[in-house]
């Protein structure tokens, strides 16, 4: 899943993800696909992360758009590096790195509207992306359910942070590094809590034994090791229902 917004609309909060990394399984709901949504959530805790770092540090970046020059850089450089650690995904055939980052939808701030955006290429040969709206229900027929759960908290609180400071006709802090730094880092927040959600219900049907801390401290699920994420992905379906059959005699 992820044209950098600003080379698409002027202002625009995006959910990065990385393009092309890995496809999208039909439902999300085998055992075999909690790789890839701890994939996803090791990603979206990375930008979390280091949106958390910019605002610790008094905002060192000039403008919004240094700051997503910087993010793809940073993910770009551990999606290649060990981000990943015992998940990390195939290799291309010739070794090269699974894709990098860049945006897959967002939310545009410079209307009142504040609309959902999806970023794609409308021509295979095209180089850049381009936005084109998009309705929640359209998202919702483009990813697995965790998937779209996830984006749309996301997006959700962009779009909810837009309105609120074009109602307050505060719509020139939408244009500041600080804005966008912040808003990012809660929008991460939003769908993290969603995806560990996922997680920790799919690895449970799984047969994950469970943590002795339902909660973290920031009161997002508890999710297995990538360690225990790996073995867990071997549970196939007929495996977890021959488990769940012998479990009740």
């Amino acid at each position: 899943m992820k044209c950098l917004p600003s080379l698409c609309l002027s202002l625009s909060m995006a959910l990065w993800v990385p393009f092309a990394a890995h496809a999208t399984p039909a439902n999300c709901d085998d055992c075999s696909d909690l790789p890839n949504l701890y994939r996803e959530l090791l990603e979206q805790e990375f930008l979390l992360a280091l949106f958390q770092s910019w605002a610790a540090q008094g905002y060192p970046l000039a403008t919004p758009k240094s700051a997503q020059d910087a993010a793809v850089a940073r993910l770009d450089a551990a999606m290649a590096g060990n981000l990943y650690g015992v998940l990390a995904p195939p290799s291309p055939i010739g070794g090269t790195a699974p894709g990098s980052a860049a945006p897959s939808f967002g939310t545009v701030t410079d209307t009142p509207d504040c609309a959902l955006v999806e970023y794609r290429r409308d021509k295979p040969a095209d180089k850049e992306l381009t936005a084109h709206p998009v309705t929640p229900a359209e998202v919702r027929k483009k990813l697995c359910k965790p998937k779209a759960d996830f984006t749309l908290a996301h997006e959700g609180t962009h779009k909810a942070s837009c309105e609120a400071a074009w109602k307050a006709k505060d719509d020139k802090s939408l244009k500041t590094v600080k804005w966008y730094i912040d808003n990012d880092a809660q929008a991460y927040q939003a769908g993290i809590k969603v995806l560990r959600e996922a997680i920790a219900s799919l690895a449970t049907k799984c047969k994950w034994s469970g943590s002795a801390n339902e909660y973290r401290k920031d009161k997002t699920k508890t999710v297995p090791t990538p360690e225990e994420i790996k073995s867990l992905a071997q549970n196939t379906k007929q495996k977890v229902s021959a488990l769940n059959r012998a479990t009740k005699k």
